[in-house]
């Protein structure tokens, strides 16, 4: 038989979450972006029709005043955490599915509250006093037989009232807010509560694609098929899939196994006002925060430092180190953190009272250990920037790495040593992006040019990518260090145009790859009707 279990979701966390984080009003559309797709959305933009899985330039023309956010997962799990934390101080035994969705076995909590509900209740109420839910966000909570179901319920779960004599069966009741509803699904009742739904439901696209050409469109007919008749065909997975559909669902709650305590403060009575006093009183405890590691066989490559002044000031920052970080190292982060852009004797703007290390991206020791003939060369490299950085500064040591967009300029970028490029995955998809390998030579700044064709004038492009005539020749200004002449050339060879339309046609940028008789590749576009030189192809 199938276990209780209780499904609590918290609908449009990641959304939500990262709203606040960016400090984004709550009417305003707000859409998670992931390579280059939709990977969540608030509800005011799903209202305007953004969905998940839409291309980036589909869901700006559907909402064109919303407001795009990548999605970052570490910091999705990282705002969960402590409502687990609080849940595990009610009920021990707590599954984790995805930021926004845990699981809790049922029998424990019914029992020592009296029965489900109330303990949907408690569990609410607990989550709303301890304010670890972001603005606007609901509790739904599901009860039913297996983990299948009740995570059904919970996105089923609305916020009405049913009277009593149409809760026999089914119980739909406000629990906490009105936003907040509970969804319980009497004992024996889930295969009954399931029948109408899709067989795509189930999260199995292929079974899904062969249930329909066989017929079978919803749970109910899958579950009326004969048990072993479904296992000779479909396999385990169909097995499984049928159970489930019976309301026979044979996973259970694997709670998960809370972590260790990592992290590591240090309070400052009284606080301190430098930055040099309170880097040096934090190096016993980062000490203590590299040997807890140590004891579980781990090391740490991110670490997220929380700075709380005596005034009630708060500074918190991820940092990053290209292999793993020391004790030195979260010295040198807490104090450039500190320092900011000041001297490392000059006063803070408010005293220290305490500093905060949390770990963020661990490792086995073991990935880490040198090669049998050692490290070679890199690890003098890593040694050597390490040290640099730590004499000049966190900024004062630049790494060329490549950055995302679809412009030559966009994809390059600095960034301090050790750091990742603070903006989105740089490997894409990026819409309009130029084909083949880039241009050698970018230019710091599009240069004004001139792309004449054999009458001499300038070639112009219709909206729907015809050109007024072919290039013939193409002029740019002198370049320094480039073209100190200046470029009077014949169009060899030309390709293109790829057009880039970030939001209104208005805003349309052609771009072109010409060949001019001296051998040189050029990257040129035309924007609002004039054209510019942006790089070289060496």
């Amino acid at each position: 038989m199938s276990e209780r279990v209780l499904a609590l979701w918290m609908p449009d966390w990641g959304v939500l979450t990262a709203a606040e984080d960016e400090g984004i009003a709550s009417d305003v559309p707000v859409v998670l972006t992931a390579r280059g797709e939709v990977f969540a959305a608030n509800a005011v933009a799903r209202a305007l029709g953004v969905r998940r899985g839409l291309r980036i330039r589909e869901a700006q023309e559907r909402a064109a005043n919303a407001v795009f956010v990548p999605y970052r997962e570490d910091a999705d799990h990282r705002r969960f955490e402590p409502l687990i934390r609080v849940l595990e101080g009610i009920v021990p035994s707590i599954q984790q599915v995805r930021p926004g969705l845990c699981l809790v076995p049922g029998r424990g909590p019914a029992r020592y509250y009296g029965s489900e509900a109330a303990a949907a209740e408690a569990l609410t109420r607990a989550l709303r006093a301890a304010e670890v839910i972001p603005t606007g966000s609901a509790v739904r909570i599901g009860a039913a037989d297996g983990v299948f179901a009740a995570q059904q319920a919970a996105y089923r779960a609305v916020p009405v009232e049913m009277p009593e004599s149409e809760s026999t069966e089914l119980l739909a009741s406000v629990t906490g807010t009105e936003a907040d509803a509970l969804l319980l699904i009497p004992a024996g009742c889930s295969a009954r509560f399931l029948a109408p739904m899709p067989v795509t439901t189930l999260g199995e696209p292929e079974l899904s694609r062969v249930l329909a050409r066989l017929g079978v469109h919803r749970l109910g007919e899958l579950a009326a098929l004969p048990a072993a008749s479904v296992r000779d065909r479909f396999g385990a997975a169909g097995e499984q899939a049928h159970r489930i559909a019976s309301g026979e669902d044979p996973r259970r709650v694997r709670p998960r196994v809370p972590p260790a305590e990592l992290a590591v403060e240090r309070e400052f009575d009284p606080p301190l006002e430098r930055a040099d006093q309170a880097a040096f009183g934090f190096r016993a405890s980062a000490d203590r925060f590299l040997a807890g590691l140590a004891e579980h066989a781990l090391v740490v490559s991110a670490v997220r430092i929380e700075i709380i002044g005596d005034r009630g000031g708060r500074s918190a920052r991820s940092w990053l180190h290209p292999r793993h970080l020391d004790a030195g190292d979260v010295v040198d982060r807490v104090r450039w953190q500190l320092q900011g852009a000041g001297a490392i004797e000059a006063a803070l703007a408010e005293p220290v009272a305490l500093i905060r290390v949390i770990p963020e991206t661990l490792a086995a020791m073991s990935t880490q250990e040198p090669g049998l003939w050692g490290g070679g060369p890199d690890t003098r490299v890593y040694n050597g920037l390490t040290r640099l950085q730590g004499m000049v500064g966190h900024d004062g040591v630049l790494t060329a790495r490549i950055g995302a967009g679809r412009e030559p300029r966009e994809r390059q970028s600095l960034v301090p040593w050790g750091e990742r490029d603070p903006r989105t995955d740089p490997a894409g998809p990026w819409p309009g992006s130029l084909p083949g390998a880039p241009p050698q030579t970018v230019l710091p700044e599009p240069m004004p040019a001139r792309v004449i064709d054999a009458a001499g004038e300038s070639v112009a492009i219709s909206d729907r990518d015809v050109l007024s005539a072919p290039p013939r020749r193409l002029q740019i200004p002198p370049l320094p260090r480039i073209a100190p002449g200046g470029v009077d050339s014949e169009v060899r060879a030309w390709a293109g145009p790829w057009p880039v339309i970030t939001g209104t046609t208005a805003d349309r940028v052609d771009r072109f790859q010409l060949l001019d008789e001296r051998g040189h590749g050029w990257l040129v576009r035309r924007d609002r009707g004039e054209w510019w030189a942006e790089a070289r192809y060496d």
